[in-house]
This record gives C-alpha cells, structure tokens and sequence, in this order.
C-alpha cells in the first residue's frame, strides 16, 4: 500500500484529515475537501457514520469507549445512522457558510436551531468531589445524535466566543480549510500542503 499523503492518516482502517485547524470545530469543516458552494465535495472523507464516529475520537471530543458504542449501535440501526451523518453533514455545510459568508442568514437560522436542539438535550448532573457538597456537569445523551450535538454546542461557543475574530481561510487552489490564527502570522492551512504547492508555483513562475 503506498504511503498517504502528508495530510491524511489512517484510523482504524478509515482514512482521516489531520487536524489543522486548530479547534475541533474547524477541523470538523475540513473533513471534505474543496469548498466551492454546496456542489459535490472534490473529496469526502465522512463517508459514513462510522467515519464520523471515528473522527470525533480521533480529535478527542469523545473517548474510545464511547465511539466504539456508537459504532457498534450504527450497525444495529443503518438508516439511522445513515440519517444522523446526513444531518451532520448538512450542518457542516450551514456552518460553513456562516464562518465565510457574512449574507448567509437562512444558514445561520440552520444552524441556531441545531444548536438550540442540542442545548434542550443536556442534563446537569451531580460529579461528587473531595470538597463539600458537590459539582454539577453537562451530560448530553449516548445515542447516534451525539457527534452532532457536540460539535454543534462547541460552534455555538466559537461563534459567540474570543476566537470568532482569529479564524482564517486558506487561499490555497481549491482548499477552503479554515483555521485559526490568533498571532496573525498564519497564511495556510498547512504548509505541507497548500504552502508548498504555492511555493512550487512560484518558483516554477519565476524560473520561465
């Protein structure tokens, strides 16, 4: 088998983009390559829910036990799995358009209400501790909704948080990754990738 590309690795049998985005957001929006409207994607790596199941454990959003869960309870219930990846996929496509598109107000409307869902979703729970009485957390239910939920409760967070102002997006050829660039000294996504490229580019023009 030869070797894949810089960008990409192996997980579990499935192949994945390395995070480059510098929030578990973004990276989310980079798991297809080519942005170019809501056309076909020049390459989809969430192919199915496993992939996505596998993604949000790789990234660290979700532990492994419970990704395996999922994965397991996707293949007892294929159609809805198969409608839980479209939904995810569908709100990757809204969100991206709020984060590149200051017009895309039906997007952000989308968006709002799958967040809006996620957030009735969530249960404060007790989390005992060693100091007098106790402390409460978020618990969001395990079903085949919960990647999405996730995600969607952490963009409601960058939309409304410090970091909206520092996101970027990579003018490589046909890229459209976004990322974070809270110095202001980031230009790609990537240098192994887009940068190089253009730095070929522009080499190849100046030797003519």
């Amino acid at each position: 088998m030869s070797a894949l590309p810089s960008h990409l690795e192996l997980v579990q049998g499935i192949v994945l983009p390395k995070p480059v985005g510098a929030d578990p957001v973004l990276d989310f929006l980079n798991t297809r390559a080519g942005w170019v409207g809501r056309g076909p994607a020049r390459v989809e790596w969430l192919t199915n829910y496993e992939a996505l199941a596998l993604w949000t454990g790789y990234v660290g959003l979700l532990p492994d036990a419970t990704v395996g869960r999922l994965v397991t309870e996707a293949s007892t219930q294929p159609v809805e799995a198969a409608r839980r990846l479209a939904a995810a996929v569908e709100f990757r496509a809204d969100l991206y358009d709020v984060l590149t598109d200051s017009t895309a107000t039906a997007s952000f409307e989308a968006v709002a209400r799958v967040t809006q869902k996620a957030s009735a979703r969530r249960r404060l729970i007790a989390v005992p501790t060693d100091s007098p009485g106790l402390e409460a957390s978020w618990e969001l239910p395990e079903d085949l909704s919960l990647p999405l939920d996730h995600l969607a409760l952490l963009a409601a967070d960058l939309l409304t948080g410090d970091d909206r102002p520092h996101i970027r997006l990579c003018p490589g050829d046909s890229c459209g990754w976004l990322f974070l660039d809270p110095r202001g000294r980031r230009r790609w996504c990537s240098m192994s990738t887009c940068g190089n490229r253009a730095k070929v580019r522009a080499h190849a023009a100046r030797t003519r």
